[in-house]
């Protein structure tokens, strides 16, 4: 039986084993979600789309809530959810939900959905001013520049930005797993042996990448 063929009350208990096993960092196969995901945005699946929310809700309320945002708003946090889940669908759209890899992919992109909304709504209020990126020099390490990158870019953008500077299938892995999913080199190691000699070399992709985009004109271009 294809994936397609699934009946929905079976693909939404597979997606959520699944998920439980993705946030516990253990194996897991993401085509159910993906399947889930699929009929909620390119069938237009309304009780697709129910579970969708349902499933990842509490990842979504968690980000808003540690979001160093949110304390300028004055919505609640289901506002936030809210506006998550209406940027996400209105973003992806059926024609774009091929481009993604799978789970990680989808979430890294929510959790970017996220970052904008709570991000347009303060630059909005004029109740934050962003500073730009410090000069090489001065930078207080990688940490700070990964920090701005992910904290001060509006979601929507960011990944089109980062990947126009991403040199190789190394540095995609790298900013994916770090920068969006923030995991740490260690393991981002773990999951691709195959790909970096150790995990110095993660750290080296890393410090590279961070570098370039502390440089990129388009990244200096989003910051207030």
């Amino acid at each position: 039986m294809g994936f397609g063929a699934i009946p929905l009350a079976e693909l939404i208990g597979a997606c959520r084993e699944e998920t439980a096993k993705f946030l516990r960092r253990e194996p897991f196969r993401d085509a159910y979600c993906f399947e889930l995901v699929r009929r909620a945005i390119s069938d237009r699946d309304q009780a697709a789309w129910d579970a969708v929310f349902a499933q990842y809700r509490g990842i979504v309320l968690a980000w808003v809530r540690q979001h160093p945002a949110r304390a300028t708003t004055r919505e609640d946090d289901d506002y936030w959810l809210n506006r998550t889940f209406e940027r996400f669908w209105q973003a992806v759209g059926p024609e774009r939900i091929a481009a993604f890899a799978g789970l990680a992919a989808i979430l890294g992109y929510l959790k970017l959905c996220c970052h904008s909304v709570l991000l347009d709504e303060v630059r909005a209020q004029g109740a934050l001013r962003f500073e730009p990126f410090p000069d090489h020099e001065g930078a207080t390490g990688g940490e700070d520049v990964e920090a701005a990158a992910i904290g001060e870019l509006s979601g929507r953008d960011l990944w089109g930005v980062i990947s126009a500077e991403l040199h190789d299938e190394s540095e995609r892995l790298v900013a994916h797993l770090c920068l969006v999913l923030g995991l740490k080199p260690r393991e981002v190691y773990e999951r691709h042996r195959e790909r970096f000699a150790d995990v110095a070399d993660v750290y080296r992709v890393k410090r590279n990448l961070l570098d370039r985009l502390q440089r990129s004109p388009d990244i200096r271009r989003f910051l207030r």
